[in-house]
């Protein structure tokens, strides 16, 4: 009897050790990440008969498990990838909406002070300090734009140093999910004794890895981990860790893509397979916006250099020579190509990452060309004069018309209006025939006139060619009045010099609210509008778009992490309310299992007892 009751005492003193011994685990690991509280399963020893019935023979401590949800651990880690995700996403596109946005840094206060400094010339045009100051202000123009480029492309830099350091940390967390793999596999003793922090561990890895990248977690027969990313790579196969590469793209070398090693070889992973985490934020950010930002950019810069040279070269410099130096370098091979040997393609139809390289190459091209405030053509190459009432008869007496011409212009236009200079296609000019009645002029064949959009008083005269001349008429002429449209004799002798003459400037002053850009595409297979599309929007309303775009995208990011970041909070207090260590809780076990230690100990003193006692008897 003595030995039956101690052995079931001394079996109760180890099931309440190692249940104090849990415990004080447990305790000891609550601020540890990934840990899972633990507990002791029980069972009673099998009974013997003792002819008056079965006769229990004490405790056996028979397993010590994890409190683990394998439901709740997936939903964590993808919170957990989303929150990376979206936390990465917020923080670079802040960065480039603030550079975008800022009313310091951003494009839009320069092109307002360029035009306003070509208004202020258009009151003085002789003046060579205002026509200076007009230089000065395209020089700023073009180093704001050039600023922006550079951090655009520091931007892309500092992208792939992020997606070259987190491949490598990929492969980090990769090598150590294997090797705790190995250990796990070398420890386990069975379904019911496995190293429950060794998987603690493990868990913890994923999870650190899901902040880079999105896994999908395979637990195998064997107890170890299979980690997969993108459409079926494996990371990770047993005791096995394969590598991602951050390589070259072979189209755009300076832009970095993801490859998986395998077989001794490279296979590059499409952009769209890996999301979540850090790495398919900096993908997505950089396709997604970064690409569209500079292409904008790039498109933008193009249409203002090419913009104001078509209208600076219908005009007058100071010499009254025709404005051939162009103001801004001509970017149009970016958009047009150009012959060998130059590498340039026309990038209508042209791949993304061609449009892209080119669009970039533009920006970073962009610069003022003219130097020489007396080149800055201000004055019209064109005059308008009145050759009198011709037919019918004029009516006697015939006195001359007090109506004259106080300006007129040719009107460049934007892509992709051909630019036909009046002087060439017209050499001889054109006779508009005033009708009183119509209070309007006709004109030759192709020719047509209508109201000025733009001007009171003025009139529009166009062909079908893609001419377009302004001008504003001053008084009432008679009817059938002619008024003689003809080109300035060239040279400062000229009878015809107008060095006081500003309707080029005028005109070029008011390509700021003109039509000059089309609409990006909404897709990011394609940063260049069909060239046979009408511009429908201005420089600035254009960039405007732009910065909403940014503005738009960064607010939605930031809207999207804090609801995720909700989300993980939630998720990560159910996973603590169901697995984590409450420190009340193991208090009160720590009570409870003493004891059960101190009776048990009791139960042991009992049984000494009274073997004591047998023995005192037999003697």
């Amino acid at each position: 009897m003595g030995s039956g009751i101690f052995g079931i005492g001394i079996s109760g003193l180890n099931a309440a050790r190692a249940s104090l011994e849990t415990t004080s685990h447990n305790i000891s690991n609550v601020n540890t990440a990934g840990y899972h509280r633990q507990t002791n399963s029980q069972t009673a020893r099998t009974p013997f008969f003792e002819g008056y019935g079965f006769v229990g023979r004490g405790v056996d401590t028979t397993q010590v498990s994890r409190v683990y949800d394998r439901y709740l651990e997936r939903q964590l880690n993808g919170a957990i990838s989303l929150d990376s995700y979206y936390g990465t996403q917020e923080s670079f596109l802040a960065q480039i909406d603030n550079i975008v946005a800022d009313q310091t840094a951003g494009l839009s206060p320069t092109v307002q002070d360029f035009f306003r400094g070509l208004q202020t010339l258009s009151a003085n045009p002789k003046s060579i300090p205002a026509r200076q100051d007009v230089i000065n202000l395209a020089q700023s123009l073009a180093g704001r734009i050039q600023s922006l480029h550079g951090r655009f492309e520091d931007i892309r830099r500092s992208v792939n140093g992020q997606i070259q350091s987190v491949t490598e940390n990929i492969n980090a967390y990769s090598e150590q999910i294997a090797s705790v793999n190995q250990r796990i596999l070398a420890l386990n003793q069975g379904s019911a004794r496995v190293p429950n922090d060794l998987l603690d561990q493990r868990d913890q890895l994923v999870a650190e890895l899901n902040k880079l990248v999105k896994t999908d977690v395979m637990l195998q027969p064997d107890g170890s981990y299979s980690v997969f990313i993108g459409n079926g790579q494996g990371l990770v196969t047993g005791t096995s860790a394969n590598k991602l590469v951050a390589v070259p793209n072979a189209d755009d070398p300076e832009q970095l893509d993801v490859a998986y090693g395998y077989g001794g070889g490279e296979v590059r992973i499409p952009e769209s397979m890996l999301d979540g985490g850090q790495l398919g934020a900096l993908l997505n950010y950089r396709s997604g916006t970064l690409n569209r930002v500079q292409a904008d950019l790039g498109r933008l810069s193009i249409s203002i250099a090419d913009t104001m040279n078509r209208q600076h070269a219908l005009g007058r410099d100071l010499d009254n020579q025709p404005g051939s130096a162009q103001l801004f370098n001509d970017l149009n091979p970016y958009l047009d190509g150009a012959a060998p040997p130059s590498p340039l393609v026309a990038i209508d139809n042209a791949p993304t990452y061609l449009q892209l390289k080119q669009l970039r190459e533009a920006t970073g091209s962009f610069a003022v060309r003219l130097d020489d405030p007396a080149k800055l053509a201000v004055g019209s190459s064109l005059k308008a004069t009145s050759a009198g009432v011709v037919s019918p008869p004029a009516p006697a007496p015939d006195t001359p018309s007090l109506a004259f011409v106080s300006s007129v212009w040719q009107e460049a236009g934007a892509r992709p209006a051909p630019l036909v200079d009046f002087a060439t296609a017209y050499p001889a000019g054109v006779d508009l025939t005033y009708d009183a009645a119509a209070q309007t002029f006709s004109a030759p064949a192709p020719f047509v006139v209508t109201a000025s959009r733009d001007i009171a008083g003025g009139f529009r005269l166009t062909d079908n060619n893609g001419v377009t001349v302004e001008f504003k008429l001053e008084g009432s002429p008679k009817d059938f009045e002619v008024l003689q449209i003809r080109t300035r004799g060239t040279g400062p002798a000229s009878a015809d010099a107008a060095p006081s003459d500003n309707a080029n400037i005028l005109a070029l002053a008011k390509i700021q609210n003109q039509n000059t850009v089309v609409n990006t595409p909404s897709s990011n297979s394609d940063f260049v509008p069909a060239g046979n599309l009408a511009p429908n929007t201005n420089f600035q309303s254009f960039y405007g778009q732009m910065v909403s775009f940014v503005g738009s995208s960064a607010n939605v990011a930031k809207v999207a992490a804090q609801s995720q970041a909700t989300t993980l909070k939630e998720v990560q207090l159910a996973r603590e309310s169901f697995s984590g260590v409450n420190l009340d809780e193991e208090a009160a076990n720590l009570i409870r299992f003493q004891q059960a230690y101190q009776a048990s100990s009791k139960v042991i003193q009992i049984a000494e007892k009274i073997f004591s006692d047998l023995l005192q008897l037999g003697g």
